[in-house]
């Protein structure tokens, strides 16, 4: 858990911390502040996986096999303000609200991402206290309720998701919880966004259209709210999401360029309400790496929403397996090389 690494490691954390918040293109300019280039002068760029490997697979007629040297993070956004931690329970009310699955080639180095939807129908392991773990059908966001620890609960969702996306196995974890909202907009001054439609009943400024710099209660507002909303879809909430992140990146940006001691505060401010399974040198390793890399942007899944209503209690979505399986390939594989007869 992040808040038992010590000061000395923080400097070591700065590139990861921003991964966690979806932006990697920052991790350039934290790399080469902090960290820099490897002692001998050269990149290293080979990347060898300790889980079993990915499936080969069959799509519209052709093989396609995982690409060499990829690495593979799923960050996730997590509805508490505090870490549960060991509360002895099997079972809490913790979500994962936020899921980004980042697909890093280190052979072409390349960074690209897929963001799904916490309300996603696939299976998921309940673990009980007598150890059994029986696989239902449930929203993704609720693998994170299962498990006695934040990093048991963390793992779960990582299965879920592997699942979810066809057995791809996932390499690390990395999860910041609601209290980072407040610490990410504060970090910056106050995140400046363009306000879409349908938001003015939520706050009498979020007129559409108008630019706001948001305070810390108006930043959570923005990212979070869904039912105070007449469109209360999971999916513009992830659209207010990505103009967060996407404002915050490019003011994150100017303010390490104004400031050095940037980096440094923001994850000393975070780091009490982040989890990885991370350590502090594969954190150097992956940064190094990074600042060399190539971002090609976030991909997005299509399915159908079913809502909440007399049949079901909670909406569920339901995604095109094949959309799904095309986007799977375009981060993870590539297409097999055929085998010549002897």
């Amino acid at each position: 858990m992040a808040k038992k690494i010590k000061k000395e490691s923080v400097f070591q954390l700065i590139a990861m911390v921003l991964t966690v918040c979806a932006f990697l293109a920052a991790a350039y300019a934290v790399s080469r502040m902090i960290i820099g280039k490897n002692s001998n002068g050269t990149d290293t760029t080979t990347y060898s996986r300790q889980t079993v490997q990915a499936p080969s697979l069959l799509f519209e007629g052709k093989d396609y096999q995982m690409r060499d040297n990829m690495e593979i993070i799923l960050v996730m956004g997590v509805d508490d303000y505090e870490s549960i931690g060991d509360n002895g329970s099997y079972i809490n009310s913790s979500q994962a609200d936020v899921l980004y699955v980042f697909a890093i080639d280190h052979a072409n180095k390349t960074y690209q991402a897929i963001q799904l939807n916490r309300e996603t129908m696939t299976g998921v392991k309940q673990i009980t206290g007598a150890g059994t773990e029986d696989v239902e059908m449930m929203q993704l966001c609720l693998a994170h309720s299962f498990g006695r620890n934040d990093k048991e609960r963390c793992r779960n969702t990582v299965d879920a998701v592997s699942g979810l996306i066809f057995n791809v196995p996932i390499d690390h974890y990395i999860s910041l919880n609601l209290s980072s909202i407040a610490i990410l907009n504060e970090q910056v001054g106050g995140v400046t966004v363009t306000i879409p439609a349908g938001m003015d009943t939520l706050d009498p400024s979020f007129v559409e259209g108008a630019s706001v710099r948001l305070d810390d209660d108006q930043a959570e507002s923005f990212i979070r709210a869904r039912m105070e909303l007449e469109n209360d879809t999971n999916e513009f909430r992830m659209q207010r999401q990505q103009i967060f992140l996407n404002a915050w990146k490019q003011q994150a940006g100017d303010k390490m360029n104004a400031d050095s001691g940037f980096a440094l505060n923001l994850v000393l401010a975070l780091s009490d309400y982040m989890v990885s399974d991370m350590t502090a040198n594969a954190l150097t390793d992956f940064a190094n790496q990074l600042s060399e890399y190539e971002d090609l942007g976030t991909l997005y899944t299509q399915g159908e929403t079913l809502r909440a209503g007399k049949d079901r209690p909670f909406s569920e979505y339901y995604v095109d397996e094949a959309d799904l399986e095309r986007k799977v390939i375009i981060l993870f594989y590539e297409e097999a090389e055929k085998q010549t007869e002897s």
